[in-house]
């Protein structure tokens, strides 16, 4: 059993010249705070984060990493940035199995795709709370039925949680 942690991004500054260095807005920034008072009540954490390049992306993933347990490892990859769902599930496949619990930080749609695809056909509460798609600074924690990362497939998960830190 291994389970994925997706997050979605907080909330960014409107879009600027270049999309890829857009910067979280205060709201992002409060979400943030929630989302790190919400992983340090968690009784579990993700082993690893896994971030795209994308400054938005990044300032939420190292918010999230300092409230996880010391040793979460960070790593930034370029190739999540722009991804879609397939790519990233390529990205899963070659994460070590001494990995349980493995944390991804990006973008929509890919986020919201990638989470329709793992899920399980039969989890229709799991669907249901993904009806109204996957907004920023939401985590969604899914857990696979494989005993190894380079057996994940599609309809292998069942979601586990789901939190969107909703700061104004």
């Amino acid at each position: 059993m291994r389970s994925l942690w997706i997050l979605r991004h907080a909330k960014a500054v409107a879009h600027a010249s270049a999309d890829h260095g857009r910067e979280l807005s205060g709201r992002g920034l409060r979400q943030c705070e929630e989302l790190a008072s919400h992983l340090r009540a968690l009784p579990d954490a993700p082993d690893e984060v896994l971030c795209s390049s994308a400054t938005r992306a990044l300032e939420t993933a190292r918010s999230a990493v300092a409230a996880l347990p010391e040793g979460v490892a960070l790593t930034v990859e370029a190739a999540l940035y722009g991804a879609d769902a397939d790519d990233v599930v390529g990205r899963l496949r070659l994460v070590d199995d001494d990995r349980a619990a493995v944390m991804v930080v990006g973008h929509n749609p890919t986020l919201l795709e990638l989470l329709l695809l793992l899920l399980d056909p039969g989890d229709t509460a799991g669907s249901r709370r993904l009806a109204d798609g996957l907004p920023t600074c939401a985590l969604a924690v899914v857990d696979l039925d494989v005993a190894a990362w380079d057996r994940l497939a599609a309809g292998t998960g069942r979601l586990r949680s789901f939190f969107v830190a909703a700061a104004r």
